[in-house]
């Protein structure tokens, strides 16, 4: 497989636009209504009278394809690429008198494939749960993640359509990879190309994180059902040592096509991720910590994910999960940005070293060749059984995977249940951003 480059924030001419003092409201303070006032000395766009403020509406979209095609653009929504992230915010200063805005989800409000997550070589449905691409791998991840808990989600393969087929059909077909990622997996590489990521594979069925095709559980194509499992942690049980405990959101927000984002630096890859992938590619060993300066990579324990195909539980493919939280830092004195500080400077400035409250496992899907992939976070064509993970632990595991559990399985739940979770959990570090302002 060919390397995959990770590409570092792009310089941003327009760094520090955000925080210009905006021109004064003409209007009466009185007469602005109550989510939109702002306080004395905001530094940020002001709200305007057609800011969404629960949802943010669907964006524009585009077929790719006059007539039967299922998938198109969105062109006004920015892409999370080059290290950027966007996330949509909307005015809420009844609620947020000192921040002013909140975390909006952007329609429909459920659980779907994310407009902006994903590679900007796929294309889309205009619900958005189906995803595709004429190109070789690219990738999206969901709107939402799960931190805790055991969670189930189907993924409907497709076959290419006119709005997904390439040009030139590829030399070996359309292909997919499913499976979990964290934010930091490339979106332009399949998932379980690097340690970020954890899928399987269509063409036979091989479990792969690394890299590393590993044999586990039988093949699948288009109008099949692949159900993908995951436990974490419960959110009682104490993180592991070695990475950050603490969360705190680092963004500004900016106007982009007239919608309100949030804008803040992707977690990047760190040095010790990037090592386990050298060695790992050098010698096809499991990777260990062999200097002192080099940090641990914690993983969380009782953490496991398997995989279903058209009901038929394929075994537990991993297990001991990477923890998502970044690792520990040595905390260091922040300076003060002014406003002839150089690029670099300012771009240090916004990395955050800690959880924003946001990280965690993401459903991911690789398409390649024109292949499609629906989602299905609940009314699941094949339902599991309460005892999935049981079930999926004695249908066998993949090489190297042993059954480790110091606490029965929860009951797992749907991935649908999940969005009304983010949506609460979005509104409470809203709040204590806010508080801490």
């Amino acid at each position: 497989m060919l390397p995959v480059s990770i590409e570092a924030p792009a310089p941003r001419t327009d760094l520090g636009l955000a925080h210009e003092a905006p021109t004064p409201p003409s209007a009466p303070v009185q007469d602005v209504r109550p989510s939109h006032r702002v306080p004395p000395g905001f530094r940020a766009p002001p709200p305007q009278d057609d800011d969404a403020e629960d949802t943010a509406p669907m964006p524009w979209w585009v077929p790719h394809s006059a007539g039967s095609g299922s998938l198109g653009t969105v062109p006004n929504v920015p892409m999370n690429k080059n290290g950027w992230r966007y996330v949509a915010a909307g005015p809420a200063a009844h609620r947020l008198p000192r921040t002013v805005y909140h975390t909006l989800d952007v329609a429909p409000a459920c659980v779907h494939w994310s407009w902006q997550d994903r590679s900007a070589f796929t294309r889309i449905s205009q619900d958005a749960s189906i995803v595709g691409t004429d190109k070789g791998y690219r990738s999206a991840r969901t709107n939402i993640g799960v931190r805790h808990g055991a969670w189930y989600v189907e993924m409907q393969v497709l076959p290419p359509d006119a709005s997904s087929a390439p040009a030139v059909p590829m030399r070996d077909g359309p292909h997919v990879r499913l499976g979990w990622a964290r934010r930091e997996a490339s979106l332009n590489a399949p998932v379980g190309w690097d340690a970020y990521s954890y899928g399987v594979r269509d063409q036979n069925g091989a479990c792969v994180t690394q890299s590393r095709l590993v044999p586990y559980g039988r093949a699948f194509g288009p109008g099949d059902v692949v159900g993908m499992y995951i436990r974490l942690p419960e959110a009682h049980v104490p993180p592991p040592p070695g990475t950050e405990h603490g969360v705190a959101q680092k963004r500004i927000p900016i106007r982009y096509k007239g919608q309100l984002y949030f804008e803040s630096l992707e977690y990047a890859p760190s040095r010790e991720m990037e090592a386990l992938m050298d060695e790992q590619r050098r010698s096809g060993t499991i990777w260990t910590p062999q200097h002192a300066h080099v940090r641990p990579l914690p993983t969380l324990h009782d953490s496991c994910i398997g995989f279903v195909v058209n009901g038929e539980p394929q075994g537990m493919a991993f297990a001991n999960l990477y923890d998502y939280r970044p690792l520990h830092t040595h905390k260091k004195r922040q300076h003060e940005v002014s406003a002839h500080a150089s690029v670099s400077a300012i771009l240090k400035s916004r990395q955050n070293a800690l959880d924003d409250g946001m990280l965690g496992y993401y459903c991911m899907a690789s398409m390649y060749g024109g292949a499609r992939v629906r989602i299905i976070a609940s009314d699941f064509v094949h339902p599991p059984p309460p005892d999935l993970e049981d079930l999926l632990w004695r249908a066998g595991t993949a090489p190297g995977v042993s059954c480790t559990r110091q606490h029965p399985a929860p009951p797992w739940r749907p991935l649908a249940d999940r969005y009304a979770e983010v949506c609460q959990e979005a509104w409470e570090l809203d709040e204590a951003d806010d508080r801490a302002t």
